[in-house]
């Protein structure tokens, strides 16, 4: 009885961790390019869904370069990052604008 009470606590605690570390955006990989969607802001991390459906944290620091976006990036955008260190801040930030294809004055 005890063998089993202590496999039954074993089992619940490694679960409950689980899906306590779930509820957290997992860091960037080191030296990685994240793309996907702005999903909100959160104090000074942008929290983005990767392309696999994955959420990340993105440190957003006065030092971090943002291109394309003419004010702060909004839910919705999509961009990519460039990140240096896992608990690093992300080094860049670019709003991809989706190819709209030619200018009109050359469609036919």
């Amino acid at each position: 009885m005890t063998l089993l009470l202590t496999l039954w606590l074993t089992c619940w605690l490694l679960l409950g961790a689980d899906h306590v570390a779930a509820a957290e955006p997992p860091q960037p990989a080191a030296g990685s390019e994240i793309k996907g969607d702005v999903l909100y802001w959160e104090e000074d991390e942008l929290i983005v869904r990767e392309l696999s459906g994955h959420q990340v944290r993105l440190r957003v620091t006065p030092e971090t370069k943002i291109q394309g976006a003419s004010g702060k990036l909004k839910t919705g955008d999509k961009i990519v990052a460039n990140v240096a260190a896992p608990d690093g801040p992300a080094l860049s930030i670019t709003l991809q604008i989706p190819d709209s294809g030619p200018p009109a004055a050359n469609r036919r």
